[in-house]
């Protein structure tokens, strides 16, 4: 009878395990409208994102901008509660279980800067111009785009070319920050189901660490600070454009998704410190005033400042002080070599 009270647990938990990695089997998907696929829906438009996703952002702002009224779905990512993205009914809207996804009358739109254009071309003739008409500035803005672009492969992959692929080593400080409002449990689901097991355990030991011996680490460190001077780089680009530009946004007098892009690349190293950092190091006048700009517009207010998230709200502010306090600490994150 004792062996059978410790077989019969076993035997459901194995089952349970099984049946649950079978739901959250995930895979790929090409970027753009998938019109062989038809998900639950309840309105024509229908916007799944997280608050702090860069990618996400962008989605929001363009869906704002171009007044496209939609259903707006938050998906939790382990940095702003728990693995949401791989969970079973997620997978069933992007079977990739990544953010953002835009769906239209029940078809999915993966991956964000395809949701950016989607959105353009469904909003209609009266929606604003968010994509030039002419075919030089069209394939300027999406030069910027691709500046600016994540890849979901490989994020760091272009660093040299991209600012977009500095993004997730400039975020590693404030990730590590953030996680320490994450129960451990949760981060452990990762180990679990989460397909790249190197996410759970960077965060694992972000939990038990913490930030000042995680950064003492010589390879994080120089990865943080490669992205660091990478990015600076790409400002001065930006920098340099903007200060030839005939008006107020990256393509002259119409905004356009470019400044989307741009405008939330900017807001992530602002949230970061990193933005701080580069202008008491550097001279950014043009790009100061156009983030400036970028931020006065109301649909800013409704896309980015009314989607703000507790925990990161937190973490940005831990952040902050914890470098203020202590400069050995803002020496190892920002300024160390």
């Amino acid at each position: 009878m004792t062996i059978w009270l410790t077989i019969i647990p076993l035997i459901v938990g194995i089952l349970w395990f099984s049946s649950e990695k079978s739901r959250r089997r995930s895979r790929p998907v090409v970027g753009g409208v998938d019109l062989s696929t038809t998900v639950t829906h309840q309105a024509p438009f229908e916007l799944y994102s997280n608050s702090f996703s860069h990618c996400s952002r962008k989605t929001r702002l363009v869906m704002d901008e171009l007044q496209i009224d939609y259903q707006y779905h938050h998906i939790d990512l382990i940095e702003t509660g728990w693995y949401q993205t791989i969970s079973p009914q997620y997978l069933k809207i992007n079977p990739s279980g990544l953010v953002p996804t835009l769906v239209h009358k029940g078809h999915p739109v993966y991956e964000s800067d395809d949701i950016l254009n989607y959105a353009q071309g469904a909003a209609g003739t009266a929606a604003p111009k968010l994509v030039p008409h002419d075919p030089e500035l069209k394939a300027l803005m999406n030069k910027w785009l691709d500046f600016c672009a994540i890849e979901s492969g490989n994020p760091m992959g272009s660093m040299a070319s991209k600012a977009g692929a500095c993004i997730p080593g400039l975020t590693m400080p404030l990730f590590i920050t953030a996680i320490r409002h994450i129960p451990l449990h949760r981060i452990m689901v990762g180990f679990l189901f989460h397909s790249d097991k190197q996410r759970p355990a960077f965060f694992s030991a972000a939990k038990l660490l913490g930030l000042s011996i995680l950064m003492s680490i010589k390879p994080l460190r120089r990865m943080v600070h490669a992205s660091r001077d990478h990015m600076c780089r790409h400002l001065q680009t930006l920098n340099k454009q903007l200060a030839m530009t005939e008006g107020p946004w990256m393509l002259g007098e119409n905004y356009t998704l470019a400044d989307i892009s741009i405008g939330c690349l900017l807001l992530r190293l602002e949230e970061t410190g990193w933005l701080s950092y580069f202008e008491e190091t550097q001279k950014f006048d043009d790009l100061r005033d156009y983030y400036l700009k970028l931020k006065a517009r109301p649909n800013w207010q409704t896309a980015i400042v009314n989607h703000g998230h507790p925990i990161i709200e937190q973490a940005k502010q831990d952040l902050a002080d914890m470098t203020a306090r202590d400069s050995e600490l803002y020496r190892l994150v920002y300024s160390g070599e």
